[in-house]
């Protein structure tokens, strides 16, 4: 989703009130609030669908999937977030300030826009990686049928499968599950 700078905010504590009663979501960037722009049919389509996948592929395990309304805070580096999915096992870990805000996110998924994609690849995955419970990094891309997990293995190190096409399966090794392309892609049409 497109962002565009609002006036700064001194601190994070005066960010989480005014986001309580805000009309639109913001993110805070250490000091810095970014208000957040609504995205296209297909980048609705593709989160919902998803969160479908998701849910369906993980019934009966203590997994848990969360839309975008949840806040991830980035401890580390005193930032709040937006995720368009986010997936969490066991409890939620609430954040001391706000009950709307959880701080331990296995997987996190960002479906890619022209306005977003480089920042969500770059920027925002190096913020992510500070999460300790972080575990696997999702993006979606709208304009072709294409999926890239990121997966961080046993010692640390982060590794890249990508799937292409709509016969692929998505495997989320963090989470033992598979997901179609076909599902997550499901009423999405590509230009030729």
């Amino acid at each position: 989703m497109p962002e565009s700078k609002q006036p700064d905010y001194q601190s994070a504590d005066e960010y989480l009130v005014m986001e309580e009663a805000a009309v639109y979501k913001s993110e805070f960037r250490n000091g810095e609030v970014l208000a957040m722009s609504g995205g296209t049919p297909n980048h609705s389509e593709i989160i919902a669908n998803t969160l479908t996948q998701l849910k369906n592929a993980m019934k009966g395990s203590l997994c848990r999937v969360f839309d975008s309304n949840l806040k991830v805070k980035i401890e580390t580096s005193n930032t709040y977030v937006y995720p368009d999915a986010t997936v969490i096992c066991g409890k939620p870990k609430l954040d001391e300030k706000s009950n709307h805000v959880i701080t331990n996110p296995m997987l996190i998924v960002e479906v890619l826009s022209e306005s977003t994609g480089a920042h969500d690849r770059g920027e925002k995955f190096h913020l992510y990686q500070q999460i300790p419970t972080f575990r696997e990094y999702m993006l979606i891309e709208q304009k072709t049928p294409q999926v890239d997990i990121f997966s961080k293995n046993a010692e640390g190190k982060w590794m890249i499968e990508s799937y292409f096409g709509l016969d692929a399966v998505v495997e989320l090794r963090s989470l033992n599950v598979k997901i179609p392309m076909a599902g997550i892609y499901e009423w999405i049409e590509f230009a030729s």
